[in-house]
């Protein structure tokens, strides 16, 4: 329990004296923040700087869509499909981290004209999407949603 005597004594200040104390330096002062240099747009050196990153163009890459769709099954059941992806990609790893991460079950299937096909259960279309493009797997404008 405090006492009103040491309860009076404490304030925010206090809390900051003592906080200067440990670190064994004064206060700033007034006189101190008056004395900072402030540099001009002159006196910076790399003002206009040569931008590496400007010629890298995200457009670059790999211009096939990746198609994201969803097929009715019965009543209330449905499958989301997700093709196109490129073929150096672990399709089966990608497939691994979409059931662990949207906890659904999903398999992968092989197809003569499409190649591997990415089937999860349930719609699933909105976490595919953003896991892709989170994942730097493909870029936002090459995925493709259906059904929306």
């Amino acid at each position: 329990r405090r006492t009103r005597a040491r309860a009076q004594s404490w304030t925010p200040f206090a809390a900051l004296r003592s906080f200067w104390a440990l670190r064994n330096c004064p206060p700033p002062t007034n006189e101190s923040r008056s004395n900072r240099t402030v540099m001009t747009e002159a006196e910076i050196q790399n003002f206009d700087a040569f931008d590496a990153f400007d010629d890298a163009d995200e457009k670059q890459g790999d211009q096939s869509k990746v198609h994201i769709r969803v097929q009715q099954r019965n009543g209330r059941k449905c499958i989301t499909t997700v093709q196109g992806l490129a073929d150096d990609l672990d399709v089966k790893r990608i497939c691994k981290a979409f059931k662990k991460n949207f906890q659904c079950n999903g398999a992968v299937t092989k197809d003569s004209e499409m190649g591997e096909i990415i089937q999860l259960s349930g719609d699933q279309r909105t976490n595919v999407n953003s896991f892709l493009v989170d994942q730097e797997i493909c870029l936002k404008s090459q995925v493709v949603i259906h059904g929306f």
